[in-house]
């Protein structure tokens, strides 16, 4: 067998320590006051409500934003000074013009993200076999009284029982280490075979980590998530409009070339097929904490939630857990091979199966290595990854094709973190042939079982 380094790296960032701090949910957010955040977080700082620091650069997302902050001197009483932190935020009144499932997942993903690092990676950082790294968290605070109760899960039905005013000064924040990516790190899409294999080897390792240990996935399904788009986490809409965002997007690209209008009539009503096929493969995708192979899922495996190192001698880091919880490994696979791999790779000399063989031999070895007696069959793989790519459509196609045109696609095609099947047109209609091929699968399947 290949010989594996299962080590296992957890990192938003690069150091190896965990400090971390959690307030009451009683205490103040602060707004979204970044210096009383950082005050804090480094009380013995000259950090006042004004400052001094520096922001260094800012980054807003449809969930979140992040702050990169260099700290004055006195930051840090120790030898390791602390001189750059990342702040991701979510502040509750920014998102107010959401609908209510589309606010109540954003705050479920700050919530999700803190609960991952104070209780589940703990737990992670015991196994045998597995020394997880991990970034120092300085700070992490959310305070959702009043919008979601402390025991909802992120795949309760619920409906929005709350006083408008209460947005104000709710959500959360986690004050983490900067990852110095120009020097040691780096993050791009599309990534090349071999890159996507390293990323691969990564997620292995994470749910080597965790798989079919039950007591900590029930501790995962208790407090966590369920991925970013377990079809109970979703918004009802994107479902109930699957017919219609399939015949939108073949509107509009059925014109691409001969190739892309053959494809569109092979593939028929699409839409209106996964959304029969829907509950059955979320079913069939999302076990619960007792199951066979059930494991550690990340969630939102993009190539963006990736670093890459620039030598041999450092791990690759993984980061965002705001949708991590209970589910199957492939599900991440599926996610960050067609998020992040170009068209021709995939197609040509079977790359897509070459993908997919490296993680099953990664995962398995890292099993043989915790001599854990368990194994992941390459035939319950292949299933489990049919279906996964089948259900990433499915919120896919609800989620972001709805309105996707040639021009959205022009005006994107620079943009590292939109999934390459939302930015290049080879890259969909490669998606698409596969996507087609494997509902093909799951339909066969879910006749017999009707």
């Amino acid at each position: 067998h290949r010989q594996v380094n299962c080590t296992l790296h957890l990192c938003f960032c690069h150091p190896p320590f965990l400090t971390l701090t959690s307030l009451s949910h009683t205490q103040s957010m602060h707004c979204g006051n970044l210096a009383s955040i950082l005050a804090q977080a480094f009380p013995s700082a000259a950090v006042t409500a004004t400052g001094p620091f520096e922001t260094l650069s800012n980054v807003v997302q449809a969930n979140a934003e992040g702050h990169r902050v260099k700290l004055p001197p006195s930051a840090s009483s120790n030898d390791d000074a602390i001189n750059e932190v990342f702040v991701k935020q979510t502040v509750v009144s920014r998102y107010a013009h959401k609908s209510w499932p589309d606010l109540r997942r954003t705050l479920m993903y700050i919530r999700t993200e803190i609960r991952f690092y104070k209780e589940v990676l703990p737990v992670l950082a015991k196994k045998k076999g597995f020394r997880v790294v991990t970034p120092a968290i300085h700070l992490s605070e959310y305070n959702l009284d009043g919008l979601i109760a402390e025991e909802e899960k992120p795949t309760d039905p619920c409906s929005p029982d709350f006083e408008p005013s209460i947005l104000d000064c709710h959500g959360g924040f986690i004050v983490m280490e900067s990852i110095d990516d120009d020097e040691h790190y780096f993050q791009d899409s599309p990534l090349t075979i071999p890159q996507c294999k390293e990323c691969l080897t990564a997620v292995a390792k994470l749910h080597a980590a965790a798989w079919e240990d039950r007591n900590l996935l029930q501790l995962a399904q208790d407090r966590l998530s369920r991925g970013s788009y377990h079809l109970d986490t979703r918004n009802p809409k994107e479902l109930a409009g699957l017919g219609d965002a399939w015949n939108n997007f073949r509107s509009n690209f059925e014109s691409h070339d001969d190739n892309a209008a053959k494809l569109f009539e092979e593939c028929g009503n699409l839409g209106e097929r996964v959304a029969e096929l829907a509950r059955y493969v979320c079913q069939e995708v999302s076990p619960d904490a007792g199951d066979q192979y059930a494991t550690l899922s990340h969630g939102d495996f993009k190539a963006m939630n990736v670093f890459l190192p620039k030598d041999s001698n450092r791990d690759v880091l993984l980061l965002d857990f705001a949708s991590t919880g209970v589910g199957i490994g492939m599900s991440d696979v599926a996610m960050h091979i067609h998020h992040a791999v170009r068209a021709n790779d995939l197609d040509d000399n079977d790359g897509e199966q070459e993908l997919i063989d490296h993680y099953i031999e990664t995962i398995n070895e890292c099993l043989r290595g915790a001599a854990s007696g368990k194994e992941y069959p390459r035939d319950v793989a292949m299933r489990h990854y049919h279906f996964a790519v089948v259900d990433y459509f499915r919120f896919f196609l609800g989620r972001f094709w709805k309105s996707a045109t040639p021009e959205t696609f022009e005006k994107k095609k620079a943009s590292k973190n939109t999934s390459l099947i939302n930015r290049d047109v080879d890259a969909a209609m490669s998606f698409l042939r596969r996507v087609n091929a494997y509902v093909a699968i799951v339909e066969a399947e879910y006749a017999k079982s009707r």
